[in-house]
């Protein structure tokens, strides 16, 4: 689990937030992500993406450089997405570790 905290950590200096209501976060990319990108397995991500159920849909926009991920806002508290996109690399952090906790389970 330790490995892919550290990853959300490394992937999120990519991204910020372009807008979030709760359930519905469109984040915008750059395009240094793709490099960070090619050493992952797409599979693998997608695969673990599904597991997850609070996650309703998300869908890739490469014209755009976004992405839109609708998830169910009764079990993932909005403030947690906010926090782990948020400047703060400590509070980034401690965003995904409750997170990864709650996915856990």
């Amino acid at each position: 689990m330790e490995k892919h905290i550290d990853t959300v950590l490394k992937l999120r200096q990519w991204v910020v937030v372009a807008h979030h209501i709760p359930g519905r976060i469109r984040l915008k990319y750059k395009l240094g992500i793709v490099a960070s990108l090619a050493s992952l397995n797409r599979n693998e991500i997608e695969q673990a993406l599904l597991k997850i159920p609070a996650l309703k849909h998300y869908k890739i926009n490469n014209a755009t450089g976004s992405l839109l991920v609708e998830y169910d806002a009764t079990l993932i508290k909005p403030q947690l997405l906010e926090a782990l996109f948020s400047r703060s690399d400590q509070e980034a952090k401690q965003a995904c570790y409750a997170l990864s906790a709650y996915l856990a389970l």
